[in-house]
């Protein structure tokens, strides 16, 4: 029983292959754990053949070549089973892309249906327009048949009325020019003449020298003064520049003035201190020396000492000198004060 269902498999997969044979394309797949071969040799030797077994040969097999031929069978199958699904997954996406490209091709249809349509209606609208120019260009025509109707109309009449006794006015205003001119006309023995063409030398003769005048009197002194302001804005301005550059360097002798004084006066204060010192130092030691000798000449001494001393720095402080200030006002001028006040004073500490 056995035997005859491997037979009916082998029959069934052997019918099988002869229905999708001419199915079967030779194709190299990423995913695909068998190559294909390309010819029908390389197709023998590479995969497994159905197994064929005669009456005779099914007699005279033992157990273990029955297996063996079972699992030739079994190899043979499964490598079937596996080309078919294969086979079938390339029908489904053949499928699809079948019936991608029908919905394709339906789509480009219905757009084609479309631009059809619209080419027809763009087509029609140009038939449209070319009669319209054309009815226009036959409108704009001049015929007789227009001629007269414009002439019918009432505006019209009225319009060209009113040209026609435009143009009767400037033909009569024309006539009366030509006879004026023809009557100024003059021969040369007339009287008339003469006095205009004497009136009129006189007139240009007047026009010459009032010419003259103007280009020599005027125009003459108006370039005078004009050079003359010229040379005074030059002086003007190399003065301006002169006196730029002495404020400068008047700036810059000050600022040295400055702080050589301020140098002076701090040279002067530390002079002034350590002479206050050595005073106080000498006075202690005077005192000291007279106190131990126990002379009352020395405190006497001592004592008129320190009032001429109270006196001389009231004096110093009462002194007043003159001190010499320098300053600028808002418009960047040089300001010199004189200040009689006390500038420097020996305040005792």
């Amino acid at each position: 029983m056995a035997l005859y269902n491997v037979l009916g498999r082998m029959v069934y997969f052997s019918s099988f292959r002869w229905y999708c044979e001419p199915f079967r394309t030779v194709k190299m797949s990423e995913s695909a754990d068998v190559l294909q071969p390309s010819s029908p040799a390389e197709r023998d030797k590479g995969a497994p053949c159905r197994v064929a077994i005669t009456d005779q040969e099914a007699a005279a097999l033992t157990p273990q070549e029955w297996q063996t031929r079972w699992r030739q069978q079994e190899t043979y199958v499964s490598v079937l089973e596996r080309k078919t699904s294969q086979q079938e997954g390339e029908l489904a996406d053949l499928r699809l892309a079948s019936e991608r490209i029908r919905v394709q091709l339906l789509d480009s249809q219905q757009r084609e249906k479309v631009l059809v349509r619209r080419l027809t209606a763009k087509e029609q609208e140009t038939q449209d327009y070319v009669c319209q120019l054309n009815e226009l260009k036959s409108s704009q025509a001049p015929t007789t048949s227009s001629l007269r109707t414009a002439l019918l109309d009432p505006a019209v009449n009225g319009l060209l009325q009113q040209l026609r006794s435009e143009l009767q006015a400037t033909r009569l205003k024309l006539e009366d020019t030509q006879n004026e001119l023809s009557a100024w006309k003059f021969t040369p023995d007339s009287n008339t003449g003469k006095r205009l063409m004497a009136k009129c030398r006189l007139l240009y003769q007047e026009n010459e020298e009032l010419g003259k005048i103007t280009s020599s009197g005027r125009i003459a002194k108006l370039e005078s003064d004009l050079a003359l302001q010229k040379s005074f804005s030059e002086e003007v301005r190399q003065s301006q520049n002169e006196l730029d550059s002495f404020l400068a360097d008047l700036d810059e002798d000050v600022e040295g003035m400055q702080s050589t004084i301020l140098f002076l006066q701090q040279e002067l204060k530390k002079a002034k201190d350590a002479v206050q010192v050595l005073q106080k130092e000498n006075t202690t030691l005077k005192t000291a020396n007279g106190r131990a000798n126990g002379d009352s000449s020395v405190c006497e001494q001592e004592r008129t000492d320190s009032d001429s001393e109270n006196e001389r720095t009231c004096v110093k402080r009462v002194r007043r000198s003159s001190v010499l200030s320098i300053d600028y006002n808002e418009d960047d001028t040089l300001v010199i004060n004189t200040n009689g006040d006390v500038a420097m004073s020996s305040d005792p500490e």
